[in-house]
């Protein structure tokens, strides 16, 4: 389709993105404190405009070219390889290495990897769609899937990070039943990863600790337990007005991480269950516009990559919703567009380029 027959993006998609990303910067300023805030916000900042920007260029890609190159996409996932690998050869931050760290700035490659992982797996189904009806041709695709998948995940697991894997590994399990893979596959594939993922929390003693402390955060509130009984005192003293933008008092010295994963509690101390119902509905808009833009896509590509980019954006957000809540245990994810992070920041506002640019291919 020539850029002269493409409609204009979803307007309302981007406004529902830009209010969250102003809440971002609000918040981060807030939770921040007034002495060092400004420097937060100003870094937060230009990692949003470099984002808009990223946005802007990404939403002028007519995504649906990628399925006809192969090679580019192969290219992709191998410079995406070296990336996940570079980081461990750079020291170590909170006790991970997450981060390509460049006078100063980090860069997460992890985040960006999220995206890619949504046209890579779109991108398969789709090249192999006349497999999923037949058993003998649908077993071995999967299994190379998930093999194309195993060696990314596995190295942003080892920095470590549990959170981004899981989500990853959700929304792509997602994308292969959206894009007609034999339902029969998911009963044999969930119990296996369920064990999986359970021989994982057992080999590691602070990750039992950790399940603990969520089962029962009042058995350890020195340690595991100690950030989500924060977060839930941060929630319950917003009540449903909130004590004011900049009053909340979970964020001095009580309250880790507060501008970034735990975010969201304090934007329910300051702002109330209102606020933080707000924020809610702005990600179950974007949600719907996400979905009407999949439903209205002209091929099963583009179908599957607006349903995955929709996904992960929504998925992270209730994600960190939840653990915030204490409603799961703390995955350390930050929620999309709004905690302090650049890295973060920019991958979403990347997330939406690319969505919105098959807003334009669809004409939602």
């Amino acid at each position: 389709m020539t850029a002269d027959l493409r409609r204009p993006i979803d307007r309302w998609l981007l406004l529902f993105a830009l209010l969250l990303t102003v809440v971002g910067m609000v918040w981060v300023y807030s939770a921040t404190g007034t002495r060092s805030g400004f420097a937060f916000v100003l870094k937060q900042g230009v990692s949003g405009l470099i984002g808009v920007a990223l946005m802007l260029a990404f939403s002028q890609i007519e995504i649906s070219g990628l399925r006809e190159s192969p090679k580019l996409v192969i290219a992709l996932y191998f410079i995406f390889i070296g990336f996940l690998a570079v980081v461990f050869l750079f020291e170590a931050r909170n006790g991970a290495h997450r981060w390509m760290i460049f006078g100063g700035y980090q860069i997460q490659p992890s985040a960006f990897f999220k995206p890619f992982s949504v046209i890579l797996t779109s991108w398969w189904m789709v090249k192999h769609r006349d497999s999923w009806t037949k058993r003998q041709e649908a077993i071995p695709r999967l299994v190379t899937l998930f093999g194309i998948l195993m060696l990314p995940l596995a190295l942003i697991f080892m920095e470590p990070d549990m959170g981004t894997t899981f989500l990853i590994l959700f929304v792509s399990m997602l994308l292969v039943f959206l894009g007609g893979a034999p339902k029969w596959i998911f009963a044999v594939s969930i119990p296996i990863l369920i064990a999986v993922g359970t021989y994982f929390i057992v080999s590691k003693p602070y990750r039992i600790q950790r399940v603990q402390s969520f089962l029962n955060p009042t058995v350890d509130t020195k340690g595991f337990g100690y950030q989500p009984e924060q977060s839930l005192i941060a929630v319950g003293n917003g009540g449903l007005h909130g004590v004011g933008l900049g009053g909340g008092q979970q964020k001095l010295n009580f309250l880790p991480e507060a501008h970034t994963d735990f975010i969201y509690a304090i934007i329910g101390e300051e702002a109330g269950l209102i606020g933080t119902s707000a924020v809610l509905i702005l990600f179950v808009a974007i949600l719907w516009r996400g979905y009407r833009i999949a439903r209205k896509a002209r091929d099963s590509f583009l179908r599957l990559c607006a349903s995955g980019f929709t996904l992960l954006l929504v998925t992270q957000a209730l994600m960190n919703m939840s653990v915030v809540l204490s409603l799961v245990p703390n995955k350390g994810i930050p929620l999309p567009f709004i905690s302090y992070g650049g890295s973060s920041l920019m991958a979403s506002l990347m997330c939406l380029g690319l969505l919105l640019g098959i807003s334009k291919e669809t004409g939602s």
